[in-house]
């Protein structure tokens, strides 16, 4: 997985977060482990495919691999790791993302960012969170400005909390189109499969389903 070693990567993902539903779960399936399933493939580097009983379930892997980094890092036990840049980023948001983005700099802080007014409207990023590339630091703070700017973070602390804790999911989850090996794949596919993991961050489900008699009908076998 993006930005860790293999064997960091294959302990983040094999833990099992605990989920709150945030949206409805109209098209989700009470998935269980309990019933044996297999990891049956992949499509267009986006979907992975599961074969349960008479059912198939299609996981969307960002979205999956989303949830489990934000309740990873919503989770008390967590510690951020920072890295110096050799390089600072400076860069310039127009005045109204800089002036969130200045106003929450302890936040920053607290997740692993370094970021000071560098003047002139500029900031100078010195130091990234460990799971976040180097060459992503301008977007996600830009994504983040926008995201407390949305929720009204300036005035709520607890909304520019998770207004960071989402932007850094995104961030770090492997993304749609990108490749990635079986075992991977695997790891995002238990934390379906187990429960674990039932929604994206924002609440829309991270699976669907097609049973035996769905296919069946499109095929006019029934």
């Amino acid at each position: 997985l993006p930005n860790e070693d293999p064997g960091k990567a294959e302990d983040f993902v094999g833990e099992r977060g605990q989920l709150a539903p945030q949206g409805g779960s109209e098209g989700y399936g009470a998935y269980s482990d309990d019933e044996p399933w297999r990891l049956a493939g992949e499509v267009l580097n986006t979907y992975i495919i599961v074969e349960q009983g008479d059912k198939v379930l299609f996981i969307d892997k960002h979205a999956a691999h989303e949830r489990m980094w934000f309740d990873k890092l919503k989770s008390q036990e967590w510690r951020p790791m920072g890295q110096l840049l050799l390089s600072p980023v400076v860069f310039t948001p127009n005045p109204e993302e800089g002036a969130v983005l200045r106003e929450n700099l302890p936040l920053l802080e607290e997740f692993g960012f370094e970021v000071e007014d560098f003047g002139g409207g500029a900031l100078i990023v010195r130091q990234v969170p460990h799971d976040i590339d180097v060459d992503q630091a301008e977007s996600a703070l830009v994504e983040l400005a926008g995201r407390l700017l949305t929720t009204g973070g300036r005035a709520d602390p607890s909304a520019a909390r998770d207004a960071l804790l989402h932007t850094m999911a995104c961030k770090a989850a492997i993304k749609g189109g990108q490749k990635n090996g079986p075992a991977e794949l695997q790891k995002v596919a238990e934390a379906v499969m187990s429960g674990a993991v039932k929604y994206c961050p924002h609440g829309r489900p991270v699976a669907i389903e097609l049973t035996r008699s769905m296919l069946e009908k499109q095929f006019k076998r029934t």
